[in-house]
């Protein structure tokens, strides 16, 4: 994570679906401070009460867990809360339940989690929300240093990754590289 945030990474979700509660909250506590130390932002997964404890600046919550309304019941107006999404309706009920952002994806295959072929969303996905959706989103899924320009062709200006980077030899090296990329569309 501190090599990731060397690199140029301006926000860290912490997604651990096998720790125990009480370790999950230790590692939320440290990866604050590291966030905080870099001025990066810090998103919880699917835990509002450890967003909470852990003070987080907001929860991610998938398709499957909270709704939008009862994390922010939890969290409060102060944090952010963002949503996955797999398709267009999704993209715009999100934004109707009152979410501060989207994970559009997955994109493509990914190592991070499974999905099926029909489960995966796609590049038309991505155009699709980039020509709606006004809200900040992230294209996320198997995205790397090697596909990223497909998915930046087709509109998105932030992505989120996982195992291109905490996979890699260089974790600042490959986070780098993916930022770069990002800053010169953008600018």
């Amino acid at each position: 994570i501190r090599g990731a945030l060397e690199g140029g990474v301006d926000i860290v979700q912490l997604r651990e679906k096998e720790m125990s509660d009480r370790d999950l909250l230790t590692l939320a506590k440290r990866v604050r401070g590291w966030t905080r130390d870099a001025e990066a932002l810090f998103i919880m997964n699917d835990r509002p009460d450890l967003a909470l404890l852990a003070e987080a600046d907001g929860v991610h919550v998938g398709q499957d867990e909270l709704s939008v309304r009862d994390a922010r019941r939890i969290v409060g107006p102060e944090r952010l809360v963002g949503v996955s999404t797999h398709s267009i309706d999704q993209a715009r009920q999100a934004v109707l339940d009152g979410a501060d952002y989207l994970g559009v994806g997955p994109v493509f295959p990914s190592g991070t989690k499974n999905f099926t072929a029909e489960e995966i969303a796609g590049l038309r996905f991505v155009g699709e929300v980039a020509n709606e959706i006004t809200l900040p989103w992230f294209a996320i899924g198997g995205i790397s240093g090697e596909n990223i320009e497909q998915v930046t062709d087709v509109g998105a200006q932030r992505v989120a990754v996982s195992g291109c980077v905490c996979n890699a030899k260089e974790v600042r090296q490959a986070a780098r590289k993916l930022r770069n990329h990002l800053d010169q569309i953008t600018t």
